[in-house]
């Protein structure tokens, strides 16, 4: 295999441009670190966790580069708790405790090549403290007899000045704390120490636990084998009691055996259980259970990068907890840097605490989900970041589902102030009765638009065909004399168009032909159904029966399970744009579901309207005006 020379680097250069480019986290390609001083990063990184080199470098670095002498540099060392000794070849720096790094992993100055040229030959540190060195040692004078004071006179003090002074060393030394960190986390390394220097006490008893348990059982058994042998010796017969002899052996040494591995794999499990962890890995157990604190530690980390991509963000921020707590949220986890990850359907949504971050191909769920979760936070004015694929999915899902939400950039506010105002006044159009069949067929199909497309209304452009270059459609206007004018429309010209008679001294009442066979077991119907067919007209009351027994049957699982949205009837007032959600058969009815504001409308079919509508996928967007007409792919359904 061919290898280029020096390849590395070249890939390395390439490596960070791309990073650049996309918006991508730097990462170290070329090495501009020695090893251990890699390591002593790598750990602070994923630790949480001072090292003693990094600690060395913040705290004394310019200091032991501006020594002048050898016992200048030992004693700014020994003011920071640290020594500087030979080892091997070269030079280590250690503290009180032991722990040591190579002078050459400090910095290249301070190896030992560096630190003679520039000092001399090395000189050791001269212990001046200490009162005992070689051939200083004296005896303690005695005094002659009656000199000292009675046995019970001893060690008497009889003035204050007599007291020894205690010498506590206050300066600087090195200490394992968390660094990175803009966050008080006093108190939460407090408890992280306690539980870490616990684990060696619970780990030892509950392993001792586990080993009475084991010995109990073992005990067990051979007194079971105990009593089979007694019993065996009390038969007649040779052949036989060695068979059985042999038996009990055998399941003697098999129930000690199962003993033994219950042994071993609850030690492997107390062993997991009490294992040390570090810093950083304490907080993100803490936070997933719940620890708000020590999820506030984690996103103070300074080493955690910006969320990128599609985003949420806000001016303002809300006093909201936390942890969202929001129907159809599941937190999936959360990581280092203390981001929480939820999951919606088939999208993530990932939350810094200043960022909300939206999966590549989120479903309208998500995206829906993840606008409300915005306005908690930020409040009802977003900045929306990403793609324009992504802007204008959010576009459509805050119009659709009626979200009292704006956006900061001009452009996009824009936008959605004309995607509203147009969805109004199509709603508005489709509501006004048409005076033929070819009004009503063209309003159907321009109000059947599917979501994430944009109509030439909606865009603004000019249009032909009658309809206004500003996007909001002309009535159907004809000649002077043929038809009348628009306030004068659908009004009843003579008494024999009337659906019903009133007498001088009663009220109203419905015609014969009108009045429906059981009409009481239904109640009172709308007088629109008299002048006009309503989808499903047809329908019955067992039709109705089988809607209510679904509901009640959803409702009953609704009271144990939290995710079934509200079940309830199609009234008049479900108009506008709905989400298919698929066709029940419930006692030989077919009955049609529709989704709208975390809702489920339940809508009796006939045999015909439902073998039509097969076709149309979950969660397609389609029509409902307040007639109870089903609009979807230029058909009345």
């Amino acid at each position: 295999m061919h290898e280029p020379y020096r390849a590395y680097k070249t890939l390395g250069e390439i490596a960070v441009k791309l990073e650049l480019a996309h918006g991508l986290q730097l990462v170290n390609h070329t090495p501009r670190k020695v090893g251990s001083e890699n390591r002593a990063d790598d750990m602070e990184h994923h630790s949480g966790i001072g090292s003693l080199l990094g600690w060395i470098k913040r705290t004394c670095m310019g200091s032991i580069q501006g020594a002048k002498s050898w016992s200048e540099l030992h004693q700014i060392l020994q003011e920071h708790g640290l020594e500087l000794r030979e080892q091997g070849n070269g030079f280590i720096i250690s503290d009180k405790s032991g722990l040591a790094v190579k002078a050459s992993s400090v910095s290249r100055d301070c190896s030992k090549a560096q630190l003679e040229k520039r000092l001399g030959v090395f000189e050791k540190r001269v212990d001046t403290s200490s009162s005992t060195q070689p051939g200083s040692y004296k005896k303690p004078s005695v005094s002659p007899v009656g000199k000292n004071p009675p046995a019970h006179r001893r060690n008497q003090l009889h003035q204050l000045g007599q007291l020894k002074s205690l010498a506590i060393d206050n300066g600087l030394h090195y200490e394992q704390q968390p660094i990175h960190m803009s966050f008080n986390t006093v108190e939460l390394y407090a408890r992280y120490q306690k539980e870490q220097n616990n684990f060696g006490h619970l780990r030892s008893a509950e392993r001792a636990a586990a080993r009475a348990q084991k010995d109990r059982l073992i005990e067990r058994a051979k007194r079971r084998g105990r009593l089979k042998r007694s019993a065996i010796k009390l038969l007649k017969g040779s052949v036989n009691k060695k068979v059985l002899y042999t038996f009990t052996s055998k399941a003697l040494q098999s129930e000690i055996e199962q003993a033994r591995l219950q042994y071993l794999k609850d030690r492997q499990s107390i062993d997991l259980k009490y294992q040390r962890g570090a810093w950083a890995d304490w907080l993100k157990l803490k936070a997933t259970e719940g620890d708000e604190e020590a999820l506030a530690a984690l996103r103070s980390r300074g080493v955690r990068q910006p969320l990128k991509g599609n985003i949420f963000t806000g001016e303002s921020r809300q006093n909201t907890a936390i942890f969202q707590t929001m129907p159809g949220l599941s937190q999936d986890n959360i990581t280092k840097s203390g981001t929480i990850i939820y999951r919606v359907g088939t999208g993530a949504i990932r939350d810094d605490g200043d960022i909300l971050k939206i999966s590549r191909g989120s479903s309208q769920e998500a995206l829906a989900a993840a606008l409300r979760m915005a306005t908690q936070r930020f409040g009802s004015c977003l900045t929306v970041n990403g793609s324009d694929e992504f802007k204008e999915q959010i576009l459509q899902t805050t119009v659709v589902l009626k979200l009292n939400i704006s956006f900061d950039e001009a452009s996009l506010e824009q936008r959605r102030q004309i995607l509203h105002q147009t969805l109004i006044k199509k709603e508005h159009y489709n509501e006004r009765p048409r005076s033929s069949n070819h009004d009503s067929r063209r309003a159907n199909r321009s109000s059947n638009e599917g979501f994430g497309t944009v109509s030439p209304i909606e865009s603004g452009k000019p249009q032909r065909n009658g309809k206004s270059v500003s996007g909001i459609p002309k009535p159907h206007v004809g000649r002077i004399g043929q038809q009348p004018p628009p306030e004068s429309k659908n009004r009843l010209r003579e008494l024999s168009q009337l659906s019903v008679v009133q007498f001088a001294k009663r009220g109203e009442m419905l015609l014969p032909g009108n009045v429906s066979r059981h009409v009481e077991h239904q109640g009172a119907q709308s007088d629109n159904g008299l002048r006009r067919s309503v989808s499903g007209a047809g329908v019955t009351s067992p039709a109705m029966d089988s809607v209510d027994k679904y509901i009640a049957e959803r409702e009953l699982k609704r009271q144990t399970i939290a995710d079934i949205p509200l079940h309830r009837r199609y009234n008049k007032k479900d108009q506008g744009l709905v989400q298919f959600s698929g066709l029940r058969q419930v006692d030989g009815a077919t009955l049609v579901l529709l989704k709208r504001d975390e809702q489920i409308i339940v809508l009796p079919l006939d045999l015909d309207t439902a073998h039509r509508i097969k076709g149309i996928s979950i969660g397609d967007v389609v029509t409902l005006t307040s007639k109870g007409v089903f609009l979807s792919r230029g058909r009345v359904r």
